[in-house]
C-alpha cells in the first residue's frame, strides 16, 4: 500500500491583481482575463479540477512543477494542485493505473512507465520532466580508454536494472557496431552499489544519474561521459497518468500544463537563476549549492515537451534489449498523448502572440512529435 502524505496547494478565488500583489510577478508569464478567471474560479474546488502530482521527498528533478507551484501559476490558471509524497514509484504507478483518487501523476523515470505499459497498463505519457541526465563512470585511469565506444566490447558494466543511461548507451553502441551481447551486466540494487562495483573492480564501467556520478570521487571514480553527449535530448523522466484520469480531468490537465509552461519560461531566463535555486531548495530541503549544481552545472535538461519520437525510440530500445516479455503486443503510440501539451501551448501563444519562448517550443514540438 502506498503511503501518501499530502502537501496541499489550496486555490482560493483570488483575482489576478491580488495574485500579482502577493507574488510580485508583474512581468512573468501570461495574463488571465477577468472573464476566464471567473470561469475558472467557479470550478476550482471540484475533484475534476484537482491534479495530484506525486513527489519523492528531496527530489528536484521536477523543478518546473515546483516552480509553477511556488510562483503561484497554478492559482492563476485556476487549477488546484496537490503534492502527495511517495517513496515507491512502482506503488504510485499501480495506484494511478487502478484509478485510485489519491494520486494522478508521476513525473519521474520513463523505464517504469514503459514497463507498466508493456505489461498492459492503461498509462499515458502526456508530457516531459527532463531529458538526458545520465552518466558513465569508470576508474580515473580508465576514462580515456572508455571514451572510445569500441572498448566496451566484452566488459562488465554495473547498473540498477533499467537505468536510462544504459538503455541509451546500448543503442549508441549498436550504431557503432559493438557486440552488446558480449557486455556482462552487473545489476545491483542501488546507485551507491554501482559506484562501489566500479571502485572495487567488479565492473569496468557503471551507469548512474549525473547527480550521483559526481558524489563518489572520494572512492576513486570519475565520469567518462555525460550520456547526453552521445545522444542529445534523449528522453528521461516523463509525466504519466491514466487514460481514464486524462479524460475525466482533461481541462485541468491543460491548465496544469499551461502553468508548467509558464514556469519553464521563467526557468529559462538566466536573470531568475538565484530565485530558481532558492524555490526548489526550500520545497525539497536540499542545499542551495546542490540545487544549483544539479540544475545549472550537470547536463540535465528540464523539458515539458512529450517528445513522441523519443519515447517510441526508447520503447523500441527496451524491447530490443529483452527488457519486456517477448510476447508483448502493445502499440506504444496508443499510450502517448500530445494533445494536452499542444492545446496548452496553443492557448499560451494565443494569449501571448509576441512571446518568442512559446514559439520556440512550438517549433520543437512540431519536430519531435510527428
Amino acid at each position: 500500500m502506498m503511503k501518501l502524505k499530502l502537501i496541499t496547494t489550496k486555490v482560493t478565488a483570488l483575482s489576478i491583481a491580488a495574485i500579482l500583489a502577493v507574488t510580485g510577478l508583474t512581468a512573468c508569464g501570461s495574463k488571465t482575463t477577468s472573464e476566464s478567471s471567473s470561469k475558472k474560479e467557479a470550478s476550482v474546488d471540484s475533484e475534476n479540477n484537482t491534479i495530484k502530482f506525486a513527489i519523492q521527498p528531496g527530489t528536484i528533478r521536477t523543478a518546473i512543477v515546483i516552480l509553477a507551484n511556488k510562483l503561484g501559476y497554478y492559482k492563476e490558471e485556476g487549477v488546484n494542485v496537490e503534492f502527495p509524497e511517495t517513496q515507491d514509484g512502482t506503488a504510485t504507478l499501480t495506484a494511478i493505473s487502478s484509478g485510485k483518487s489519491d494520486v494522478d501523476v508521476l513525473g519521474t523515470g520513463v523505464v517504469p512507465d514503459l514497463t507498466f505499459i508493456a505489461n498492459g497498463s492503461d498509462l499515458v505519457i502526456f508530457g516531459g520532466t527532463a531529458a538526458e541526465g545520465g552518466a558513465i563512470i569508470s576508474k580515473p585511469e580508465d576514462v580515456d580508454k572508455f571514451k572510445d565506444l569500441k572498448n566496451y566490447e566484452g566488459i562488465k558494466a554495473a547498473m540498477v536494472r533499467g537505468d536510462s543511461a544504459w538503455v541509451v548507451t546500448r543503442a549508441k553502441l549498436l550504431e557503432e557496431g559493438v557486440d552488446v551481447d558480449s557486455i556482462q551486466l552487473v545489476e545491483v540494487d542501488s546507485q551507491a552499489n554501482v559506484a562501489q562495483a566500479v571502485a572495487k573492480g567488479e565492473a569496468e564501467v557503471g551507469f548512474l544519474p549525473i547527480e550521483f556520478a559526481n558524489s563518489y570521487a572520494d572512492i576513486g571514480i570519475e565520469q567518462v561521459y555525460q550520456v547526453g553527449e552521445l545522444s542529445p535530448l534523449y528522453v528521461c523522466c516523463r509525466q504519466v497518468t491514466s487514460k481514464k484520469k486524462l479524460e475525466e480531468k482533461h481541462d485541468a490537465f491543460v491548465e496544469f500544463t499551461k502553468a508548467n509552461l509558464r514556469a519553464w519560461e521563467y526557468y529559462s531566463d538566466e536573470a531568475n537563476q538565484d530565485d530558481i535555486v532558492k524555490k526548489p531548495a526550500d520545497f525539497s530541503g536540499q542545499d542551495e549549492d546542490y540545487v544549483r549544481n544539479y540544475l545549472f552545472v550537470n547536463r540535465t535538461v528540464l523539458t515539458l515537451d512529450p517528445n513522441k519520437q523519443g519515447i517510441e525510440t526508447y520503447y523500441q530500445s527496451l524491447k530490443d534489449s529483452g527488457f519486456f516479455e517477448d510476447d508483448t503486443k502493445v502499440d506504444i503510440d496508443d499510450h502517448i498523448d500530445t494533445e494536452i501539451y499542444k492545446t496548452a501551448l496553443d492557448e499560451l501563444i494565443k494569449e501571448n502572440p509576441d512571446d518568442a519562448f512559446y514559439q520556440e517550443q512550438l517549433t520543437t514540438f512540431n519536430e519531435y512529435n510527428k
